[in-house]
């Protein structure tokens, strides 16, 4: 796989895809976008022949797969092979929530520990497979509702690192509207590059990029 497309054709254009072996931050709110994106991300990787992780904080992961194949219904033949996701969402509603053979279903976002060894323990097996690894996480505002900053952001430094050397492309979204702008710019800080979405006032969704090859620092149509 060369470069990562979103699937939107302006995006894409601009940039010209995005590198793989990356960290990227996604910032938006929650009528930017940044879901469908994230969607859309996903299923043109798979379409690629990437192997993709999404990791589910904000919802349950049944809620994820239900609405990427509702858009993109081709996902599906990949679940289980080259698509799997990691719920750290579900377990704080129903505690008997079990895995599936897609699915690991962990015990919420205050156990970091557990989470990084189920990332580590699935990406393992995509390389060994032979997969370009794409990881999703959504999001990292959720985990900061549980855990201290400080915490968390030591986790994601770890994660960061741990993926570039082991060669995998990092997306990892944020609302910045429910941080300080500290907490934002610490999280810009981990990252190699920053993917901003909004939602115009014109009701169309513009982008913009830094830290990539091609940067488009002007709000442009997605």
């Amino acid at each position: 796989m060369s470069n990562i497309l979103t699937g939107f054709q302006s995006f894409d254009s601009l940039t010209g895809g995005l590198s793989t072996r990356k960290n990227y931050l996604v910032l938006g709110d929650k009528e930017s976008g940044k879901d469908q994106f994230l969607y859309s991300l996903a299923a043109n990787a798979l379409k690629g022949n990437a192997a993709v992780l999404y990791i589910s904080i904000s919802k349950s992961a049944e809620e994820v797969v239900s609405s990427i194949t509702k858009s993109f219904p081709s996902v599906s033949s990949s679940l289980g092979s080259s698509f799997k996701l990691i719920d750290d969402f579900s377990r704080n509603i129903m505690a008997q929530t079990s895995d599936t053979p897609y699915i690991k279903v962990l015990n919420g976002p205050l156990d970091l520990t557990g989470l990084s060894v189920a990332m580590s323990t699935i990406n393992s097996d995509f390389v060994k497979d032979g997969y370009t690894v794409i990881n999703i996480m959504d999001s990292v505002s959720a985990l900061l509702l549980y855990n201290n900053n400080a915490t968390l952001f030591r986790f994601l430094q770890f994660v960061c690192g741990r993926s570039k050397l082991s060669g995998v492309t990092g997306f990892f979204s944020l609302d910045e509207s429910m941080h300080s702008p500290d907490v934002s710019e610490t999280a810009k800080s981990l990252m190699d590059a920053i993917i901003k979405l909004k939602l115009g006032d014109d009701a169309k969704r513009y982008f913009t990029v830094t830290g990539t090859e091609k940067e488009v620092l002007s709000w442009s149509p997605l």
